[in-house]
C-alpha cells in the first residue's frame, strides 16, 4: 500500500479539505455535536465502515478483524469552542469561517475529524493490507474534558480488545508539515478549582466591626503562589494561576463573600496529588485564622498529563520515516495544556503526535482558541497518511510493549482523577 500517494490522491480529489470545511462551516459546542455526530455516520456507512454510537461519548468505527485480533485505536475530537472567529487569518481573509455566530473550530478538531475520516476511508478500500483490526475513536466534548468516559466505558464493558491507541493534533506554533512526536510526558494534568470565601460584610467607616473576605483571600493567594517552590521539589514541574477573583461592588462597602478560581499543572500526576493536598490544607488553615467560613464550588482533578509510551513512539517515528519522511520530524518541547486522551493513554499504550500547520506566507499560525486561528489545508493529507502509517507500523510490530495499564475501570479511573461524569 503506497500510503502517502493514497493520502495524496484523497488530498487531491478535494475530499479531506470538504470534510474539514463542512466541519468548519458548521461548528457546535461540547456536548452539543449532533450534527457533527450525524455528519460522521453518513461518512461512515458511505465508506462501509460498522460503527456505533455512543450516547454522549461519540462514535466508534471499526475496521477489518475480530476481538481476537491484534487491534489499534485511532483518534480524533469534534468539538468546537465559543470564540467568535475573525474572518481573517494572520495575513489575509481565510478560505473558510464559521457559519455560526459565536462559535468557531478554533482548535483544529474539524481537521482532526477530517484526517481520520480520509484515513478511515482508504483503509477500509485497503482492509486486506491490514494485519489486525482498527478502531476509529471520534469523541465529543474534548474541550470540556469528561465526555471520552463515555467511550472508554463502552469500550471496557463490552470487553473490546485494544493493544494500542494514537492520536495527533494539529499546531499554530510548529511548522506546516513537520511532525513531533516525544517519548513521555508531553502536556500536563490539572487541579482546577473554584472556591467562595464568606466573611462579614460592613461599611468602609467601620473595619472593625466586619470581616472582610478580601484579607482572607490575599493571604491565601500569597500561600497558593508558594506552592510550586515550596511545597514542590525544584525538579519537578508544577505552575499556579488564578483566572477569576470576585469581590464587592462598591469601594465603601465591605463585601460578605468573595469568589476565586484557578488551576494549577504538572507532569507528574503524583505532583498534582501533592500540590492539591497543599492547595487545601493551607485553603483550610488560613480560613480558621481570618475566621471565614469557606466553599470549594467545583473541583476537578489533578487529571492526568499526556504520556506517550517510549515503544509507541519509535513504532510511530519509524512508520514517519519509512512511510512519510524523515524530513517531517521536528522536535517540539513539551506544553503545559491539557489533553482528554491522557485517559486512554493511562489505559492502553499509546502515542501521541502534533501536525504543524504554521504558514506564514498563508497566515496560519495563531495560537489554538485564538480567533485568528487557520490552518494551512495543504498538510491534512499527511496527517491521515501518519494514522495509516501508525496502523500497518504497530500491527506488524512483535515486540511486546512494557505498560503498566491501569487496574481499574474506566469510571474508576475517573472518580480516582476527582472527573465528575455521570
Amino acid at each position: 500500500m503506497d500510503i502517502l500517494a493514497l493520502a495524496k490522491q484523497e488530498q487531491e480529489q478535494e475530499h479531506i479539505v470538504a470534510y474539514r470545511r463542512h466541519l468548519h462551516e458548521n461548528p457546535e459546542l461540547s456536548q452539543q455535536e449532533t450534527n457533527t455526530v450525524a455528519y460522521i455516520c453518513e461518512r461512515l456507512q458511505e465508506f462501509g465502515i460498522s460503527y456505533v454510537e455512543v450516547p454522549k461519548g461519540g462514535v466508534l468505527g471499526f475496521i477489518g478483524g475480530g476481538n481476537e485480533d491484534k487491534t489499534v485505536m485511532l483518534r480524533a475530537d469534534m468539538d468546537a469552542l465559543p470564540v467568535p472567529e475573525c474572518p481573517n487569518n494572520l495575513k489575509q481573509p481565510k478560505t473558510c469561517v464559521s457559519k455560526i455566530p459565536g462559535i468557531s473550530h478554533a482548535c483544529g478538531h474539524d481537521a482532526h475529524v477530517a484526517m481520520l475520516l480520509a484515513a478511515g476511508k482508504i483503509l477500509q478500500e485497503h482492509v486486506a493490507d491490514i494485519h489486525g483490526r482498527v478502531i476509529l475513536f471520534f469523541e465529543r466534548a474534548e474541550e470540556a474534558g469528561g465526555n471520552i468516559l463515555y467511550l472508554l466505558r463502552y469500550l471496557y464493558e463490552q470487553k473490546i480488545r485494544i493493544d494500542g491507541c494514537f492520536g495527533m493534533h494539529v499546531k499554530g506554533n510548529l511548522d506546516a508539515g513537520k511532525i513531533s512526536l516525544e517519548p513521555g510526558g508531553i502536556n500536563a494534568g490539572g487541579f482546577g478549582f473554584e472556591v467562595k470565601l464568606t466573611g462579614r460584610g460592613g461599611h468602609g467607616s467601620a473595619p472593625d466591626k466586619a470581616n472582610s473576605p478580601i484579607d482572607c483571600f490575599a493571604a491565601l493567594y500569597q500561600s497558593f503562589i508558594n506552592i510550586p517552590t515550596k511545597y514542590i521539589s525544584a525538579k519537578d514541574v508544577c505552575s499556579f494561576s488564578l483566572g477569576k477573583v470576585v469581590s464587592g461592588s462598591k469601594r465603601n462597602i465591605i463585601p460578605e463573600t468573595l469568589e476565586f478560581a484557578g488551576s494549577m499543572r504538572f507532569f507528574d500526576h503524583a505532583i498534582g496529588v501533592k500540590a492539591k493536598e497543599e492547595f487545601l490544607r493551607l485553603l483550610d488553615s488560613i480560613c480558621q485564622v481570618y475566621q471565614c467560613n469557606y466553599e470549594v464550588t467545583k473541583s476537578v482533578g489533578p487529571t492526568l498529563p499526556l504520556v506517550n509510551q517510549p515503544q509507541c513512539v519509535e513504532i510511530g517515528r519509524k512508520a514517519i520515516q519509512e512511510q512519510i519522511g524523515a524530513e517531517h520530524l521536528a522536535h517540539m518541547d513539551r506544553e503545559m495544556g491539557s489533553e482528554s486522551f491522557s485517559a486512554a493513554q493511562r489505559i492502553y499504550p499509546g502515542a501521541y503526535a502534533f501536525l504543524g500547520i504554521r504558514n506564514e506566507e498563508l497566515g496560519s499560525g495563531a495560537a489554538n482558541h485564538n480567533p485568528e486561528f487557520d490552518i494551512d489545508e495543504s498538510v491534512l493529507y499527511l496527517g491521515t497518511a501518519l494514522h495509516i502509517a501508525y496502523v500497518l507500523e504497530f500491527l506488524d510490530a512483535t515486540d511486546a510493549i512494557v505498560f503498566d495499564p491501569y487496574s481499574g475501570s474506566p469510571d474508576d479511573l475517573y472518580r480516582e482523577i476527582c472527573y465528575k461524569v455521570e
